[in-house]
């Protein structure tokens, strides 16, 4: 099972787990993201670099997929990963290592 299928794995459970409160959640981040101008191909390169930024394997699995189904090229998800290093440093610069192996599996 690959990051991305274990994240969908919690996301499942927390549905059955988490009463009427993580419905609520998930429309609060819908709500976020069909507000304002951004689109959501950046809104989901911001994703990448935000996963990043807090070392969520997971995370950067899911928001590389869905960057890429929205059109982001391999040097664009680059791009946004190593803004995140740029602003946290070496610890954040390990994180690539899930970087490298989901932009492996989607354009190698």
């Amino acid at each position: 099972m690959d990051a991305a299928e274990k994240a969908a794995a919690v996301l499942a459970k927390m549905q059955k787990q988490a009463g009427g409160v993580f419905p609520g959640y998930l429309n609060f981040t819908k709500q976020i993201s069909q507000y304002g101008p951004i689109d959501h191909k950046t809104q989901e390169l911001i994703h990448v670099a935000c996963s990043v930024m807090s070392q969520c394997d997971m995370c950067i699995s899911l928001h590389i997929q869905s960057a890429a189904s929205l059109g982001a090229s391999k040097e664009e998800i680059m791009q946004a990963a190593m803004l995140a290093i740029a602003m946290g440093g070496s610890p954040k610069m390990m994180q690539m290592q899930y970087v490298f192996e989901e932009l492996e599996d989607l354009f190698d």
